[in-house]
């Protein structure tokens, strides 16, 4: 499925996977990343009631990563 991200998102994505590389790990492609997010945010308990916009769901979720476990 295609998504179509911002270049600051893109960016971040970029330094990240070459963080990992330099601390010792492996330099993931974009896409484990954006797979591992969504791995993470399945496990959240999100309240999605009533939400309009984007930057609504992003509190949302951000509260429920406070909230998790």
């Amino acid at each position: 499925m295609p998504i179509s991200i911002t270049k600051g998102m893109e960016a971040w994505l970029q330094d990240l996977s070459s963080k990992m590389k330099s601390s010792g790990g492996y330099k993931l492609p974009k896409s484990y990343i954006i797979r591992a997010l969504l791995d993470a945010a399945m496990q959240l308990d999100i309240d999605v009631t009533e939400i309009k916009t984007e930057e609504e769901l992003v509190k949302r979720i951000l509260k429920a990563i406070k909230h998790f476990r």
